[in-house]
């Protein structure tokens, strides 16, 4: 009688090399220096990924710090509401788009008042507002008292409060408040 083989194959339907067949080298220079190639690429996204963020932090406290009264909250929410209404998506908003966003906060000023503050913040005459125009214009849409904002402004600041209030209840309290 022959003698039998039992082989043991991989996954992947290959055979899978036996301990005393398997090549134990030592690590050549060039595994070395592939080696650390990938450590330092590895150290240097992590790095990079801290920047961003730190990046990120400063320059939403500096959006912040030029609109006194409104917070983080409030500027991600105007953002989001921004890239939401740039049906261009063109990093600027049109009068109707404006419009929309007023209308998403519950704004109910004029047609008129509102082609007229839109026109004073499109600087260029082109018809469209950037990012910063408009948190400017929104910010800027009535006129502040006592340093404190009002209006639209304050409105903002309200409409972020009650979506990070929504946000922190539980699915079973959105229920109870009849939320969907």
């Amino acid at each position: 009688m022959g003698q039998q083989l039992s082989t043991i194959f991989t996954s992947l339907g290959e055979p899978q090399k036996k301990e005393s067949e398997s090549v134990t080298a030592t690590m050549t220079d060039y595994d070395r220096l592939v080696d650390l190639f990938y450590k330092r690429l590895a150290e240097q996204r992590q790095y990079n990924q801290e920047m961003k963020e730190q990046d990120r932090r400063w320059s939403m406290q500096k959006v912040v710090e030029r609109f006194p009264g409104w917070n983080e909250v409030t500027i991600a929410n105007l953002h989001s509401l921004f890239l939401l209404f740039d049906n261009q998506s063109n990093g600027m908003l049109g009068f109707d788009d404006f419009c929309a966003v007023l209308e998403s906060l519950g704004d109910e000023t004029s047609m008129e008042t509102r082609k007229e503050k839109f026109n004073g913040a499109d600087t260029d005459n082109d018809g469209w507002i950037t990012y910063d125009e408009f948190l400017s214009l929104v910010y800027n849409f009535n006129p502040q008292e006592n340093g404190e904002p009002t209006g639209l402004a304050l409105l903002c600041n309200e409409v972020a409060e009650n979506i990070q209030f929504v946000s922190n209840l539980t699915v079973g309290e959105q229920l109870e408040y009849g939320l969907f």
